[in-house]
């Protein structure tokens, strides 16, 4: 849970377009002609070829860069069957054999972040849990190395509204904010699309959210939900598509996506926790010849100098949606599916309502969730909720005490609870 500060720190001016780099290209020559016109790029990653990070930070120490390293796990494959210790081990290890052969990387001033997968496909709600899980392993075995990591790198239009509250239930983004790390994830548009496709279209099952939509923006729903929670943490755009994803580029003249640039850079100013979004790509690696932006970038870094002075959002006091006026004892009778108004009358009965006031309902995250110091869930017949009930609350609420009651008729319950002594 935040203390209301944030801990990390901001791009206070200027625009918020970077680099995404496979090879170096032109992204030096860059740097150096937006530094000497009074501005930088915020984010530089490289993927791969990291090098080219350490003569980024030799030039310009303050650009925050992030380094990908491809592999055959990087999507973390099969992960309803995987190991996940294993598989976050062998996540981890890549990044450290990388620095033992790359003396440029030692010591840890190059890379600071390290984007430890990339457009993972989990199925569904249960595969974005285990996802989840996973990246919290990663970041517990990154932290003995001293390593920061740039989190889950999920793809364009993706993930899904309760994809989104399974990840953020498991505490991934709380446990991310504790050890400093960031989130990264893909964006942006697909064939002939205007940039402001389905901007302010809702996804599936989500609330209205100001700003958000299905491709560009999609992130604000996932921190729809981190804003709640107190869990906010950076966000790179780590592959941005202005045009096309997947290319080719042809056709998209380089006003046109300065056009689109100017857009979405607009509108990531009003997010302080928006970071950069980096456009894929420069240097293009063998087969991806025909998704190289580096036609377009004099153009963008015209824009970037013309706006370098613009003020972006800044940080103001974190106080997460829904926290209590103040501290006190709750105790939730939780009935289980199908229980009827007999069994309500029967808690009314016990003379528990009159003593304690208890709360009194149907949901089992209705009786787990809220910040409070005192929590007491009495679970009545939990033998008929599907799954582990007590497992249940360990996971997604931990701290509450949990007291379970079987009874087999509402009048058990009325005399059990009667004589219940909390």
């Amino acid at each position: 849970m935040s203390d209301g500060t944030w801990p990390y720190p901001f791009v206070e001016r200027g625009s918020k377009l970077g680099v995404h780099a496979i090879a170096p290209g032109s992204t030096i020559p860059y740097l150096r002609r937006l530094l000497e016109n009074g501005a930088c790029f915020p984010v530089i990653k490289a993927v791969d070829n990291l090098s080219l990070l350490a003569d980024v930070k030799a030039l310009a120490p303050e650009v925050i860069t992030i380094g990908r390293l491809t592999s055959s796990i990087e999507a973390a494959p099969n992960i309803m069957g995987a190991d996940l210790a294993q598989l976050a081990d062998s996540l981890v290890q890549l990044i450290l054999n990388k620095i033992a052969v790359s003396p440029e990387l030692q010591g840890g001033r190059v890379v600071d972040y390290w984007e430890v997968c990339n457009e993972p496909a989990p199925p569904g709600v249960a595969g974005y849990r285990r996802l989840a899980q996973l990246m919290i392993l990663c970041m517990e075995k990154a932290e003995r190395h001293g390593l920061k990591l740039g989190i889950f790198a999920f793809n364009a239009g993706t993930p899904e509204w309760a994809e989104m509250q399974a990840m953020v239930e498991t505490g991934v983004f709380g446990r991310a904010r504790q050890g400093g790390h960031i989130l990264t994830l893909h964006e942006g548009v697909f064939h002939d699309w205007p940039i402001d496709q389905w901007w302010g279209h809702q996804i599936p099952g989500s609330p209205v959210v100001e700003g958000a939509g299905a491709l560009c923006f999609r992130y604000r729903y996932l921190y729809h939900l981190l804003k709640m929670r107190g869990e906010v943490i950076p966000l790179v755009v780590s592959e941005f598509y202005p045009v096309r994803a997947g290319g080719p580029y042809t056709g998209f003249s380089p006003e046109e996506v300065a056009r689109r640039v100017a857009w979405y850079d607009a509108e990531a100013s009003k997010d302080y926790y928006h970071w950069a979004f980096c456009p894929f790509t420069i240097g293009p690696s063998p087969g991806w010849e025909h998704c190289n932006y580096e036609y377009a970038y004099p153009r963008l870094l015209e824009h970037m100098i013309a706006i370098r002075h613009r003020e972006n959002a800044r940080p103001g006091p974190e106080v997460p949606m829904g926290l209590p006026r103040e501290q006190y004892a709750r105790t939730y009778v939780l009935l289980p599916p199908g229980a009827g108004r007999e069994w309500v009358e029967a808690i009314l009965a016990s003379g528990a309502w009159d003593r304690y006031r208890w709360t009194i309902g149907g949901s089992a995250d209705d009786a787990g969730i809220g910040a409070l110091d005192v929590r007491t869930v009495i679970a009545v017949n939990p033998r008929l909720w599907p799954g582990d009930l007590a497992q249940f609350f360990q996971t997604y609420y931990p701290g509450l005490r949990y007291i379970p009651i079987e009874a087999a008729t509402p009048q058990d319950l009325a005399r059990q609870l009667s004589t219940l002594n909390l």
